[in-house]
């Protein structure tokens, strides 16, 4: 092999590690803007770890969706503040965003897929 060849090789792995998305380190950080009633929103985060599942296989992304899912809507929630109708709009508010950045930072297809049913 040439030196360039070796060279564009090494350039191309290189490039796919560096694009290796989240789910390679096996946790991602859920972060949501937990809403008051006041109108202020205290931002809270929470590392998920899924080393136990395969987030590239459609049972396992399935499985960290349902775990995010409820983490998700756990961190929004954890204010206290009553069931106005107001604060709970702003709550599933708060756990479709952290949802939805979540399974952007794990970034796997099979995940993408689940989030989108």
């Amino acid at each position: 092999m040439s030196r360039i060849t070796r060279h564009s090789a090494f350039l191309l792995c290189a490039a796919a590690l560096a694009a290796t998305p989240a789910f390679a380190a096996g946790s991602v950080e859920v972060t949501g803007f937990t809403p008051t009633l006041g109108g202020a929103a205290v931002q809270k985060k929470v590392v998920v770890r899924f080393d136990d599942l395969d987030a590239t296989d459609p049972q396992g992304a399935a499985n960290l969706y349902q775990r995010l899912n409820l983490v998700a809507g756990k961190l929004c929630a954890s204010n206290d503040g009553g069931n106005s109708a107001l604060l709970t709009t702003r709550v599933e508010e708060c756990r479709v965003k952290a949802l939805a950045e979540a399974v952007k930072s794990v970034g796997t297809p099979a995940l993408a897929a689940v989030a989108k049913k």
